[in-house]
């Protein structure tokens, strides 16, 4: 019998396409419909006495509890902050030390480097580093009018430092205009700037109208935004003393939380600014002398348009926190049981909540006979119910989370199906599925041209 190859070759090549057509839907079907993520949760923490700090790491999972803590490491002073990026996170400690130092999640106790952050002056008081990318971030230091421009990755000192933004137009009496916090959108970088003139001393402090500062991340240059005041090109909030900054993409909206003069005066609240028109309007007063329902507002979490959370600050020490429609006209704040009458910190530099959705809540006692901080936890929360879905207790008192493990930051996706969130909480995690899926395509390609070429042939 005469063989037909070409008939013969036409059909193994295209049951060759179709398995591996077939291969890689079911492969495809049995991963999860989300690629898996390893985050850990990096928490700074000070004695509550803040005698002295250290940091701790804490696995994401599983939702539920139990997760594992592993506490107190590398000890040092109290007066700390953090932040992540990819798989390293970022110690910055201020009061005296003002360096930052950076580690690998997987290594937690083992320093990949440290740097100064200043060079000829002092008390540069590093508060928070906002990246770009890995080889490019700000690094905010209040205790300077210079925002250094800085590569994470530099592996000697010479290196860290690549440039500087001059701020000094935007200074007080004091000779700084007091940047906090930050955040990118987009290709832009904002940045908070509290302006209070420390001059005085304690109990003298005067509190000037502040500002947020735009600048193009490609070439470092201030954004005119129309709305300054021919010194100044930034934008002057309806509030003093700004903390958080948020920006959530779903709205396209950039969220800023101001604490006012605390019990002094209530001129704090939560405002927006638009991206497009960067037009400021204040969402949430924290009321008057006569009216403060909530005392002032310490800090700030958006989980979605229509969620965010709040503090109130009745006094130190006295925190409960309250959610709230970031979109009604009107909004009122409502207690989220289990968090009333705390000491809560962590949210007044910016946060945001773990894969899972859930927020990271900074939380203690306060002994009034002592003066200290007791009981220290971090109470996670389910922000699609706003229950409690695990308490851990800590040695010390946590003052920030951040999460490491991925390539940027990624607000997570709430209950609503609306995405971003913000004791303030950066995300990074790492996808389990990445390189499998890569060469699974790889092959099927390799497949498909084969069987193509034999079909055509």
């Amino acid at each position: 019998m005469k063989t037909n190859w070409k008939a013969m070759s036409e059909t193994m090549a295209a049951t060759l396409l179709f398995l591996s057509i077939s291969v890689l839907l079911l492969i495809a079907s049995s991963l999860p419909a989300q690629a898996d993520t390893s985050q850990t949760a990096v928490v700074v923490s000070a004695a509550g006495d803040y005698s002295s700090g250290a940091h701790s790491v804490v696995s994401v999972e599983p939702v539920g509890g139990p997760r594992a803590i592993t506490q107190d490491l590398v000890p040092s002073g109290s007066d700390m902050t953090v932040a992540a990026y990819g798989e390293y996170f970022y110690r910055m400690e201020r009061s005296g030390a003002n360096n930052i130092t950076k580690f690998h999640v997987d290594q937690p106790t083992a320093a990949v480097w440290q740097y100064s952050t200043e060079e000829d002056e002092t008390g540069s008081n590093p508060h928070d580093l906002i990246f770009v990318n890995e080889s490019k971030a700000y690094l905010l230091r209040f205790g300077s009018s210079t925002l250094w421009i800085v590569n994470p990755s530099a592996t000697s000192e010479a290196d860290f430092k690549t440039g500087e933004i001059d701020l000094s137009a935007y200074a007080d009496e004091d000779g700084n205009p007091e940047m906090h916090s930050g955040v990118i959108v987009g290709d832009f970088l904002y940045v908070t700037l509290q302006r209070i003139d420390f001059s005085g001393g304690w109990g003298n402090y005067v509190y000037h109208t502040p500002w947020v500062a735009v600048f193009k991340t490609s070439d470092d240059t201030e954004v005119n935004t129309g709305k300054g005041d021919g010194t100044r090109k930034g934008i002057p909030l309806p509030m003093e003393n700004p903390g958080a900054i948020q920006y959530l993409a779903s709205n396209h909206t950039v969220y800023v939380q101001g604490v006012g003069q605390y019990t002094n005066q209530y001129t704090g609240g939560i405002a927006t600014i638009s991206p497009t028109s960067y037009e400021s309007t204040l969402i949430l007063d924290d009321g008057d002398a006569t009216d403060h329902p909530y005392g002032a507002i310490s800090g700030m979490a958006i989980v979605s348009p229509t969620k965010g959370y709040f503090i109130g600050y009745a006094a130190w020490g006295d925190n409960t926190l309250y959610t709230f429609n970031p979109s009604d006209p009107d909004p009122a704040g409502t207690v989220v049981s289990g968090l009333e009458n705390l000491s809560i910190g962590g949210m007044e530099t910016g946060v945001y909540t773990d894969q899972n959705s859930m927020l990271w809540i900074c939380a203690s006692a306060y002994d009034a006979e002592t003066w200290s901080l007791t009981d220290p936890k971090i109470i996670i929360l389910n922000t699609s119910t706003d229950e409690i879905d695990e308490t851990i207790n800590t040695n010390l008192t946590p003052l920030r989370v951040v999460f490491a493990g991925e390539t940027e930051l990624t607000p997570a996706e709430s209950g609503s199906g609306d995405d971003d969130s913000t004791c303030f909480i950066q995300t990074a995690s790492k996808g389990k599925y990445a390189n499998s899926l890569w060469t699974l395509f790889s092959l099927s390609a390799v497949f498909a041209f084969v069987g193509v070429f034999h079909l055509k042939k």
